[in-house]
């Protein structure tokens, strides 16, 4: 059956509980029409996580189209369908009357977009991943920083609880909002990839290749990585380099990818020399951990939470460095000892970070501002 006419037919209406003493969550999913970002990733593991630990209390998912991923059939979960995109205004106050008729014990926006109107006791969770417009201004238009700052602020008002999913974003949070108190910090765990799917893909890769993944954005760094990757060329030729995530005309050994699947991006990643990602900001990093995991040799920057992430398992380098970017590559490719040891240190480093620790984090959390949770023993 269709995903869209799955979900319109079976799921449309959602009906209401009356199970006593269970909590009714509610989760924005609409983010999920994302596919290959960051979000996608951590929402998308986060919830397949949590509905696998919690069989107890109920969940309802507010999808906006048939975009967006399709979890297992339970008993504890049903879909309400929002009809608004993201970052629209018709969001804004269109949720209000969802949401009261939900009759929801804990409301959780996994973004810091969260709807102006929210009926007034309804207790709200709100993830924050990174502050970038604000941090790095530069690197975006003045319509996209004030809607961050007037979305951002009305969100840390409103929220009962805010989870970060970094120190270092934790921080940059209290440094702009000083008299914050609930801000937790909850780590996302390893981006599932499958390493079965990881041997063949029918795109022409050539190789050996490093690998760069990340978007056009200023703060993503990927036109330093460009001209690192030509002064490295001087020294080893044999070397491609593979953008992921940028659309671009290849040229002089450089391959731009934009859509792949998760199966291509295991590939991708599985078969690299090493990863290269030196962003002037991120709120966390997940290409780190997924690099990691398959044992790629990871060249980070030394700036915002990737030090926090990699730990002693990445070769770091200052982001504003061309020269550095370069000679990373170069000693991390050349240097069999140093290959070996970011490996095995990287494949190490990413088992600390679990999803089931992370989800059961998060439902304690539910728990905590539900008014009527089922605490299950997790």
């Amino acid at each position: 059956m269709e995903v869209e006419n799955f979900l319109v037919s079976f799921f449309t209406i959602a009906p209401s509980f009356s199970i006593i003493n269970l909590m009714i969550i509610g989760i924005d999913i609409r983010w999920l029409s994302f596919k290959g970002t960051g979000l996608y990733t951590y929402l998308s593991n986060l919830l397949d996580t949590l509905l696998k630990i919690d069989k107890k209390n109920q969940y309802v998912l507010f999808y906006n189209e048939a975009k967006e991923r399709i979890f297992p059939l339970q008993q504890n979960l049903i879909y309400q369908r929002v009809k608004a995109r993201p970052f629209f205004l018709k969001e804004k106050v269109l949720f209000f009357g969802i949401l009261n008729r939900a009759k929801l014990d804990i409301f959780f926006e996994p973004h810091f977009n969260l709807p102006f109107l929210l009926p007034k006791n309804l207790p709200v969770i709100l993830t924050i991943h990174d502050l970038t417009p604000l941090l790095f201004p530069e690197f975006f238009s003045l319509p996209e920083r004030a809607y961050f700052w007037f979305t951002l602020r009305h969100a840390v008002k409103r929220a009962n609880h805010i989870i970060a999913v970094s120190h270092y974003s934790k921080n940059s949070l209290k440094k702009m909002f000083p008299r914050l108190k609930e801000v937790s910090v909850i780590y996302p765990g390893i981006p599932k990839l499958d390493y079965n799917s990881a041997t063949y893909i029918d795109i022409d890769i050539p190789t050996p290749y490093i690998l760069y993944v990340g978007n056009k954005r200023g703060h993503k760094n990927y036109n330093r990585v460009i001209e690192a990757y030509k002064v490295l060329r001087n020294r080893l030729s044999n070397y491609h380099l593979v953008l992921l995530g940028i659309e671009g005309k290849a040229s002089n050994k450089i391959t731009f990818l934009k859509n792949i699947s998760e199966k291509e991006k295991a590939y991708l990643y599985n078969n690299a020399a090493l990863l290269v990602f030196p962003s002037l900001n991120e709120g966390f990093g997940l290409p780190v951990l997924e690099a990691m995991q398959f044992g790629i040799p990871v060249i980070t920057s030394n700036l915002s939470s990737l030090p926090e992430v990699a730990g002693n398992a990445a070769y770091f380098v200052n982001p504003f460095r061309v020269d550095e970017i370069s000679e990373g590559m170069y000693k991390t490719l050349t240097n069999e000892i140093l290959r070996r040891q970011l490996a095995s240190r990287g494949i190490q480093r990413s088992k600390f970070f679990c999803w089931e620790k992370a989800a059961k984090k998060y439902l304690k959390i539910f728990q905590d501002y539900g008014t009527t949770g089922c605490f299950t023993s997790i």
